[in-house]
């Protein structure tokens, strides 16, 4: 029976992470926590992690908490103009410090995402003293942004560099 279990367990696993819905958390037998991401290697990874690429970001250990602090993100930074979007928001992105989440971290929900309206501190790889703190309000197509990439009002994205470079790495973090 504790095999059909481990099946059943492991066939959520992954058609929760094919579907983009939170992580599913196992229990283990120590009582402690396992959240199993689906980042792409080198992509996402705990703040620890960062800059260095042998690491494999897969597995984050006691971190069951997809909006947690203590993760830093990576992917790269774009501009987009609209002023309505998934979370049913409407918003000014030449004056507001905007950001649309990646589907990929977003998942499949739009209005009434527990990510709508939550606020990131991003900063720019090639600059860190440029960064800037902003609120989500939409989702960034899937075939447009990767695993920890972030759409961002004019706005927001001026203050991390000039509209005309177009893309940034970016680091960024649930706050």
């Amino acid at each position: 029976m504790a095999n059909i279990s481990s099946f059943i367990l492991i066939a959520v696993i992954v058609a929760a992470s094919l579907v983009g819905a939170a992580p599913v958390v196992p229990p283990t037998s120590d009582n402690t926590t396992v959240a199993i991401t689906t980042a792409p290697v080198n992509e996402t990874a705990p703040a620890e992690q960062i800059g260095d690429a042998e690491e494999d970001p897969m597995v984050t250990l006691n971190s069951n908490d997809p909006f947690s602090t203590s993760i830093r993100h990576r992917g790269k930074a774009t501009w987009f103009t609209d002023s309505h979007g998934a979370c049913n928001y409407r918003w000014n992105g030449y004056n507001e410090p905007i950001v649309a989440l990646n589907a990929h971290q977003m998942g499949v929900q739009s209005w009434g995402n527990p990510a709508c309206n939550r606020r990131v501190r991003i900063v720019n790889v090639n600059h860190p003293e440029r960064a800037i703190v902003a609120r989500i309000v939409d989702k960034c197509p899937g075939d447009q942004c990767a695993w920890g990439s972030l759409d961002l009002s004019p706005y927001a994205f001026k203050k991390l560099d000039h509209l005309a470079t177009g893309i940034l790495n970016i680091t960024w973090t649930y706050i």
